[in-house]
């Protein structure tokens, strides 16, 4: 047998794949031949109503072949020739037809406009029972006698917004709408395999029971439905009266396969965003304080800065004092040389006024000697000055290693923010309003980072400054040290020589003007390290603002997540409150069901009521519980006892209670989040003796 073989078997015949190349990679490929095989067996003389214009675009090359009759076709919105605009719902019901037709049609009436746009109607409030009340109605349209066909795509019960997936319980409400049970017969087909390429049709689809399909997903693994659903309605009397005005039954409706992934990953991708944002916030802080400490040990170092600098200048006016001293020295040096000079030849009368001098002359050495010890003493005071200097600077020079570790810290932050950036862009609806708040926190942050590298600049040039500072001070410095040792080597030639005197003299006139020079800098320097200091100080104000916009940002987002966190909680206890109404309601409906199941037996003879006619629901209800509790544990063969037990109180019938058995087992596992595997509780040995023994013998009496 091939892999890709040309017919599928339906109801013991085979038919063959819709093969023309119109929308047949779906669920056309079988439903387009199951309905004009059933337009092919109405008697000619039929009156045929189609709902949605789906076979006329098949039927050129199929009704000859087939012999399909004509029909009236009926679609709200898709504009032919042959196709009558109206509104199924709207339908006169006293015309009546003998076969009506409708695939893959209801699921969408009462529901959204697709994504794409393509069909559907934008209505003020969506109908989730709509397509039930459609099926309603064209029973409705059936004359008696009358048959009708409908496909819907059919497993987990899914509200696609443009759609309505079926399911066994959502199916089972069609008697709420008066539809009796015998009148509806429904089969089921699923796909088992599918080729990508659209050159041909190459699917694979068997007809199954309602156990195979029930969890089958809309749109995986393959593209649209996976499995169908085909109703067939057979109008028994005209006892029917149409009765649209029924309560909803509110049914858990999951959301489509494709959107809880997509939901799954972005509150994943959320959670991590989180995570990377405190983890940034962290960083962040740390920075901030590192930043703060910096600017602490600056202002420290440009406190011992400025101290320096008043020693300096306590220095500099010493040392103008010990050379005042040294040219009152020098002038009355020289007076006494021109003494000298002028009493040579007198030097025996003059020896007296020469003793005299040299008094004078030891004075004013003596004086000399007072001042070089003052000047040493300020040298002294100089050196201590530029030892705290180089400390200053030694502190500077780390407080900048810490405001670049700082800043690569900073940057590695921005790394991980742009990160968590894109990701932010791929959020859905859900998060748009985080996404806004999330921009506006970036582009400040941008702002704060480009002030902070505006601030690195203009610290880079202030510290240039200092610098160069710094390298001036040191040349002034070794000009002073050349000036100390001209200084001695004077005085020593002025203890020799009076000529050598006037030379150290000159000299030392020279290192006054070039001292005088290099404290002129100094001032130019002392003021540009003021400048940039003031420039400092303002790029720090900058930046605290910049800090403070930057937290308050940071509170903004962190309400937001806050209220974030309230909305999924509050969302949460709203889907535990629906599965607790769900839970009620579905008790109600089993004392419903056996109600109605006591009504039927008071019309049969009393010798067929047996010990379950007078059976509770909720000891029913219990068992399956039991039932479903040994399964869990993995014990089935008691969940086949109580299983077996519980067909002596249910209010169903056989297969609507094995039905009921697998949907309340699948209930039960939802609300205890635990997986249900259907095909291997059917397919095992328990089950199966389940099916020989019990259910058979139940069989056996309801027949009777």
């Amino acid at each position: 047998m091939s892999k890709w073989p040309r017919t599928f078997n339906f109801k013991g015949k085979d038919l063959p794949y819709n093969r023309i190349e119109y929308n047949n990679p779906s669920e056309r490929a079988v439903e387009v031949p199951i309905g004009f095989e059933f337009l092919a067996v109405l008697p000619k003389s039929a009156r045929v109503l189609e709902v949605g214009n789906v076979l006329y675009y098949y039927e050129n090359s199929l009704s000859h072949h087939l012999g399909v009759i004509s029909r009236k076709i009926v679609d709200k919105f898709e504009i032919e020739l042959g196709v009558d605009n109206e509104d199924l719902m709207l339908l006169s019901s006293e015309e009546k037809y003998d076969g009506i037709v409708c695939i893959s049609t209801v699921e969408h009436i009462g529901q959204g406009v697709k994504p794409l746009g393509t069909y559907g109607e934008v209505a003020e409030e969506r109908d989730l029972e709509a397509p039930l009340k459609a099926i309603a109605k064209i029973y409705d349209l059936l004359a008696v006698g009358g048959t009708a066909l409908i496909t819907v795509p059919f497993g987990t019960l899914t509200d696609g917004e443009w759609y309505i997936q079926f399911s066994g319980q959502y199916l089972s409400l069609l008697r709420k709408y008066g539809i009796p049970k015998e009148a509806v017969v429904t089969n089921f087909l699923k796909l088992l395999d599918r080729d990508q390429t659209k050159d041909s049709v190459k699917m694979l689809w068997t007809e199954v029971d309602i156990f195979e399909v029930s969890n089958a997903e809309y749109n995986y693994p393959f593209a649209t439905a996976n499995a169908i659903a085909v109703i067939e309605l057979s109008k028994l009397s005209n006892d029917f009266h149409l009765n649209l005005n029924v309560e909803p039954t509110p049914l858990y409706y999951h959301m489509p396969y494709e959107t809880r992934i997509e939901l799954s990953q972005y509150k994943a991708q959320l959670h991590q965003i989180q995570d990377e944002q405190a983890q940034l916030q962290l960083q962040l802080h740390q920075t901030q304080r590192d930043l703060e400490q910096s600017h602490v040990l600056l202002h420290q170092a440009e406190s011992g800065l400025a101290q320096s600098q008043t020693q300096l200048h306590q220095t500099e006016g010493e040392l103008e004092q010990s050379q005042t001293q040294l040219h009152q020295t020098q002038e009355e040096l020289e007076q006494s040389q021109t003494q000298l000079h002028q009493t040579q030849e007198e030097l025996e009368q003059s020896q007296t006024q020469l003793h005299q001098t040299q008094e004078e002359l030891e004075q004013s050495h003596s004086q000399l000697h007072q001042t070089q010890e003052e000047l040493e003493q300020s040298h002294s005071q100089l050196h201590q000055t530029q030892e705290e200097l180089e400390q200053s600077h030694s502190q500077l020079h780390q407080n900048e290693e810490e405001l670049e570790q700082s800043h690569s810290q900073l940057h590695q932050t921005q790394g991980l923010l742009a990160q968590s950036q894109l990701e932010l862009h791929q959020t859905e609806g859900e998060l748009e309003q985080s996404q806004l708040e999330l921009h506006q926190t970036e582009g400040e942050l941008e702002q704060a980072q480009a002030q902070l590298h505006q601030t690195e600049g203009e610290l880079e040039q202030s510290q240039a400054q200092l610098h160069q500072t710094e390298g001036e001070l040191e040349q002034s410095q070794l000009e002073l040290h050349q000036t100390e040792g001209e200084l001695e080597q004077s005085q020593l030639e002025l203890h020799q020589t009076e000529g050598e005197l006037e030379q150290a003299q000159a000299q030392l006139h020279q290192t006054e003007g070039e001292l005088e020079q290099s404290q002129a800098q100094l001032h130019q320097t002392e003021g540009e390290l003021e400048q940039s200091q003031a420039q400092l100080h303002q790029t720090e104000g900058e930046l605290e603002q910049a800090q403070a916009q930057l937290h308050q940002t940071e509170g903004e987002l962190e309400q937001s997540q806050a209220q974030l966190h309230q909305t999924e909680g509050e969302l949460e206890q709203s889907r535990s409150q629906l599965h607790q109404t769900e839970g009620e309601l579905e008790q109600s409906q089993a004392q419903r069901h056996q109600t109605q199941g006591e009504l039927e037996r008071l019309k049969v003879p009393q010798a067929f009521h047996t010990q379950a006619d007078v059976q509770s629901p909720t000891q029913y209800r219990l068992l399956l519980w039991e039932g479903w509790y040994a399964y869990h544990k993995g014990d089935l063969k008691g969940t086949a006892h109580f299983l077996k037990e519980s067909l002596n109180c249910t209010p169903l019938s056989p297969t609507e209670t094995v039905l009921n058995w697998l949907e309340t087992f699948s209930q039960f596992s939802a609300e205890k989040g635990v997986h249900l595997d259907t095909n291997s509780l059917i397919n095992s040995a328990e089950w199966k003796e389940l099916m020989r023994r019990s259910l058979n013998g139940k069989l056996s009496v309801a027949v009777r």
